[in-house]
Order: structure tokens, then sequence, then C-alpha cells
């Protein structure tokens, strides 16, 4: 999980507003929301805490499942549904294959995104540490509920922020952890 901490550098090095904490003096978790899992990633002073860190199986495709749960002859892994989720509102209709006609998944998606996005956030608060107070969330499941996980950790005193675009901090986060691990082995 130590590539986790590349979307942290990402986050560190993008343009900040003036009033936000450093996180390298403080301790902070990092929740990627990914495909297949939620990982929590806990630092403290800018060091990866690996005993308070963990994964667990439960990512965007329980999202997809629910959805199609509400679809006669939906499949959750149809790439067509993946889409359709994902699509801006107004724009979300989803026809599978034995379907005449499409459903517009605006009639019941406003309900499971606050559903799923308060059982993340459960999840977020039970594993995160006494002494945390500021979450990064990212991934692209990070980014598909930030609107109600940032809600929802602001109501329970925890700070959030976006590493945005979540996709990109996490492969850029990654490339810039990569390289000061190479940095580091050969001391050039």
């Amino acid at each position: 999980m130590n590539w986790y901490y590349g979307s942290l550098l990402w986050h560190i090095a993008q343009p900040q507003k003036s009033n936000v904490y450093d996180f390298t003096k403080i301790p902070l978790a990092v929740v990627d929301i990914g495909h297949q899992n939620i990982n929590f990633l806990m630092v403290d002073n800018f060091r990866f805490v690996k005993y308070l860190s963990k994964s667990e199986d439960f990512g965007m495709n329980k999202f997809y499942e629910l959805v199609a749960a509400e679809i006669d002859g939906a499949d959750s892994q149809s790439w067509a549904l993946i889409s359709a989720v994902n699509k801006p509102k107004g724009e979300r209709f989803y026809r599978p294959k034995v379907a005449i006609t499409s459903t517009n998944l605006d009639d019941f998606l406003p309900n499971l995104i606050e559903m799923f996005s308060r059982e993340i956030t459960s999840r977020v608060l039970a594993w995160l540490p006494e002494r945390v107070t500021d979450v990064i969330i990212t991934g692209g499941g990070g980014e598909f509920f930030w609107e109600d996980i940032q809600r929802l950790l602001r109501e329970a005193s925890i700070n959030a922020y976006l590493a945005a675009p979540s996709r990109q901090a996490n492969a850029l986060g990654q490339y810039i952890y990569g390289e000061v691990q190479f940095i580091r082995a050969t001391g050039s």
C-alpha cells in the first residue's frame, strides 16, 4: 500500500489555499476508494505507518452491484452500466441487452449514492486512528462520492481533502513515489 503514499505526495505538490495544514507535520489518513477495494493509509509526520494501514474488499464494484439490482436484466460488470453511472446528471441512461427501453438512473441513483457514501464514511470512521483529524480522499470512487463523503466527514469533525483529479493523483503520485525510492536507492 506504500504506492498510495504517492497520492499524498501529489496532493502536497499541488497549489493549495493558504489556510491548509502542512501535511508533512501532522498525522493524517489517505483513503483510496478504488474499483475493488478501499485502502486506508495512515501517515504520521510524513512517515507511512504500516501497522495502522489496511485494505478492505469494498469498492466501486459493490456500488455497481447495488445499481444493477435496481434494473431487471442488468449486469453489474457491464461497461455500458458503469459508463452510464459515471455520466453527468441528466445523461445517465442504461439499457440492458434484454430490455426494450432505457432506465433513467437519476430516478434512484441519488439515494444509492447517499447510502453508499454513508457506508464508506462509517468504514473510514471505524478505522480512523483517534489522533487523526485530516483525511485525503483519492481514487475514482473517492472523486465520485466526494460531495457526500466530505459532508459526512465534516459532520464528524474530520477535515477532508480531495486529491484531484483522483486518478491522475494516483498515477502521478505513484510515479513520484517510485522516483523518490529510486533516488534513495541509487543516491542520485
